[in-house]
């Protein structure tokens, strides 16, 4: 509900060691959120001091944390899950040399839980407030309104299709990656180096982790806000109803931003995913593939040599 900033807000952050935050409420690259800039002094206050959090910071700067629904931190995106997040209450790591602490915070306020006008409860029947067709003013043109409507929507759509590829890569990659961890065999340690059993352990560390990033992207895809069981199945309902017959309804205009939203969601899901996806079969598969075709091949070299030298007894 706050106006657009013109310039940085300080707010003193409330632990009595006036520390302070700037801040940007409503930037043109997010104009459902604001930002938050922590300066490098802000941790040189000794202790003891109120940790640093991300809901503590909102706090400060007067926004309810459940009201958002997604932050970036050091080129990492979170999900609020409706302030349920774990992350909200981890204190804030302190940036590197030359890195400024900044925090894009989208907001969707009042929550997204569909239980507040102008968006519909979806999980009961229509009310007329929240679905009642509305009466357009003489002269008054809602057609770009349902073209920007249509265009984020579509947009999305394209979207969830490359998710939809995604996962099925990720699902074939997690299972190729499963088999690739694995215990070397008896000959493998045998003829493996210090070295080689060491990176081996590494490889198979990256593999885990790996694997793990993997199936996380793949539960945000099957069950988290852009999921049917999120805020999928809302949206798609007011485009089926009023923006396909383009039918004016009440609060139609706040809706574009709520579309907006939506269309940063996957695309945000997107990135984190194609970055799951190429972080794994470089660090994951390709790294446990060059180290045990490298055991492999001391393994023939061995066994050669093996070989060999039992013919030289015999003869």
């Amino acid at each position: 509900m706050r106006p657009a900033s013109q310039i940085w807000e300080q707010f003193v952050f409330g632990d009595g060691s006036q520390r302070f935050v700037w801040v940007w409420f409503k930037p043109q690259y997010a104009p459902q959120g604001l930002v938050v800039r922590i300066p490098n002094e802000f941790w040189k206050v000794e202790p003891p001091f109120v940790p640093v959090t991300l809901r503590n910071v909102l706090l400060t700067v007067g926004v309810d944390p459940v009201c958002i629904g997604m932050w970036q931190l050091y080129g990492m995106t979170y999900q609020s899950w409706n302030a349920t997040n774990p992350l909200l209450d981890q204190p804030i790591p302190e940036p590197g040399l030359g890195v400024v602490a900044e925090l894009v915070v989208y907001v969707a306020a009042p929550p997204m839980s569909f239980n507040y006008a102008p968006l519909p409860n979806y999980s009961q029947p229509a009310t007329p407030f929240a679905f009642a067709p509305a009466v357009v003013a003489p002269g008054r043109d809602l057609t770009p309104i349902f073209d920007r409507i249509d265009v984020e929507w579509t947009s999305a759509m394209d979207i969830e299709k490359d998710l939809d590829r995604l996962r099925k890569m990720m699902v074939d990659l997690t299972g190729r990656l499963k088999a690739l961890n694995r215990d070397l065999s008896s000959d493998e340690r045998l003829y493996s180096s210090r070295e080689d059993k060491q990176d081996w352990t590494d490889a198979r560390r990256m593999l885990r982790d790996a694997e793990q990033r993997l199936r996380g992207c793949i539960k945000d895809f099957d069950i988290g806000d852009s999921s049917s069981a999120g805020y999928r199945k809302g949206y798609e309902q007011i485009y089926r109803q009023f923006i396909i017959p383009r039918i004016p309804f009440e609060g139609i205009e706040g809706q574009v931003e709520h579309f907006i939203f939506y269309r940063k969601l996957v695309t945000n899901l997107q990135g984190k995913m194609n970055n799951a996806y190429l972080n794994a079969v470089s660090n994951g598969e390709r790294r446990a593939q060059q180290v045990i075709v490298r055991i492999a091949a001391k393994v023939r070299e061995g066994q050669t040599r093996k070989t060999a030298l039992g013919v030289m007894l015999d003869g």
